[in-house]
């Protein structure tokens, strides 16, 4: 890996690579350009092996009006809303009358009625009106189910994710953190280009809870994933769990609360199904490693015990933490996938989080990496004390990416 000039001296040389790689050149860092809204979400792409850019150290209020335009109408006129095509009723009565071509959610909240909208066109009705709900009910739960049913097809919890090769700017973006803050990711769009053949997005995690608009990001990417299912890759954060989505906004959820809010129970179950099916973990460019928490307690886990994972073990949520002693391998692996966070030292110790998390040392990257044949493992999860929005540790084989600006206030 092409490193820039600040991080040469750390990592012990000027051109530091991982042994047995053929491609580790093509892949750089690439810089979120300078910008009013900067999110510090860097990229991978392929280069010609000169020195790359790090993001810049711009953070700003999620509250930045990044996003104009005038409200929709709010008003409701008399109306029906639309029959779901099974014949089932609706997933919730409307608490006012709606008017024709509009859908009231709860509060009152109107949005248009019919089919999912393109991708495209939500994309360009976020950033216009970011406030407003973009689809009925209906459309919301239609997209998330058909998401949910393309993955389950997924055998494996490890998705393989190559760098495109052709278009003006191939690259393979990876977005840590967002937490609901729906500012960020039409930035990241806006400054890397939309998902499509040359441009693909991998999302590692923790979309939901702590910010208002998860479910918009996720419909937005969904609908790009049905568009194009190679452009956008969704992996599975802590935060992709009930367990987590049943606490209040004010303990770190909130989730279950934007989406019964929005939406009604109906699309909340069809989350629920959806959150369970995410992959855990991707390689990209048969050279970088990707998951949400970290690496393993577990010394068997190697890469190819991953995705020898069967479905049973990795398509549920994470295991009950205080079950912890009688946790089976599987589940510890996939407990540690989520919540994993690395430490300066050797070996697994007990995590700051406490309860059953664990920390992981250098040795562990190390050694999984080696094994696997891979240069570099980038996890999110946890804010860089940087507050840069990325930092390097292990001997800079490990990257942490977090991208959710002015997060909690600070970051």
């Amino acid at each position: 890996i092409m490193l820039p000039a600040a991080l040469r001296s750390p990592l012990g040389g000027a051109q530091r690579r991982a042994p047995c790689l053929r491609h580790c050149k093509r892949l750089a860092l690439v810089p979120v350009q300078r910008h009013a809204y900067s999110t510090a979400a860097p990229a991978v792409r392929r280069s010609s092996g000169s020195d790359a850019l790090l993001p810049p150290r711009g953070r700003l209020p999620v509250e930045a009006a990044l996003l104009k335009g005038p409200p929709l109408l709010r008003q409701a006129a008399v109306g029906r809303q639309l029959p779901r095509e099974d014949g089932a009723p609706p997933p919730f009565a409307p608490s006012v009358a709606q008017a024709p071509g509009l859908d009231v959610n709860r509060g009152g909240r109107c949005a248009a009625l019919g089919p999912p909208p393109g991708p495209e066109a939500l994309f360009e009705r976020l950033r216009a009106n970011p406030t407003e709900i973009p689809m009925s009910a209906f459309a919301a739960e239609q997209t998330i189910r058909d998401l949910a049913e393309l993955l389950q097809g997924v055998h494996s919890p490890v998705i393989d994710v190559p760098v495109p090769v052709s278009g003006d700017d191939p690259k393979v973006v990876v977005v840590g953190d967002t937490h609901g803050q729906l500012q960020d990711v039409l930035h990241i769009f806006s400054v890397h280009g939309l998902p499509s053949d040359s441009v693909v997005y991998v999302f590692n995690g923790d979309i939901a809870d702590r910010g208002p608009f998860a479910c918009e990001i996720f419909l937005l990417l969904a609908l790009f994933k049905l568009r194009r299912p190679g452009s956008v890759h969704l992996l599975r954060g802590n935060h992709e769990n009930e367990q987590m989505n049943k606490r209040p906004f004010t303990q770190g959820g909130g989730f279950q609360e934007e989406c019964l809010d929005k939406y009604g129970s109906a699309v909340r179950q069809a989350f629920s199904h959806l959150f369970k099916v995410l992959p855990l973990f991707a390689v990209i460019g048969e050279e970088v490693f990707v998951v949400h928490g970290g690496l393993f307690r577990t010394p068997s886990a190697s890469l190819a015990r991953l995705r020898r994972l069967p479905q049973r073990a990795w398509q549920r949520s994470y295991p009950d933490p205080k079950k912890h002693e009688q946790w089976s391998e599987e589940e510890q692996i996939i407990f540690d996938a989520q919540w994993a966070d690395p430490h300066d030292g050797l070996g697994c110790v007990p995590s700051k989080r406490g309860g059953a998390a664990m920390m992981f040392g250098s040795d562990v990257t190390r050694k999984f990496l080696d094994e696997a044949g891979l240069a570099l493992c980038i996890r999110a999860h946890r804010a860089p004390e940087t507050l840069r929005g990325y930092e390097f540790l292990h001997e800079g084989r490990l990257m942490t990416v977090f991208t959710a600006s002015h997060y909690g206030g600070v970051v």
